[in-house]
């Protein structure tokens, strides 16, 4: 039989060292992967919970926004009510004060 000659074996015992290299780079290009994987995973986990938040908080902003419309209808209409009312009083004191004056002047020429 023949046997392989000294250079045929350290050609194998290279290309064996290559293929052991490669794999090893493999695995570890496959664990980095994982792991990008489940950052990924967990970016888009964090991304959802901030976009469910930001749907809350726009809610939240937009009942405010009602809120103080509400509040800004009712102070504006109350200010227009108190005023309304505070010109209905001059006139009814002008009044009551002319009423007076037409008494005490009509008592008095009689």
């Amino acid at each position: 039989m023949n046997e392989p000659s000294a250079s045929l074996w350290k050609k194998l015992n290279e290309v064996t060292d290559k293929l052991q290299r490669v794999s090893e780079q493999l695995i570890e290009a496959n664990a980095i992967n994982r792991s990008y994987h489940q950052a990924l995973e967990q970016q888009r986990i964090k991304v959802e919970a901030l976009e469910v938040q930001n749907h809350r908080d726009q809610g939240a902003i937009s009942m405010l926004k009602w809120g103080l419309g509400i509040v800004i209808s009712i102070a504006i209409s109350g200010g227009s009510w108190t005023i309304n009312s505070i010109n209905q009083l001059k006139q009814d004191v002008a009044i009551i004060q002319v009423n007076r004056e037409d008494i005490k002047s009509g008592t008095k020429s009689n």
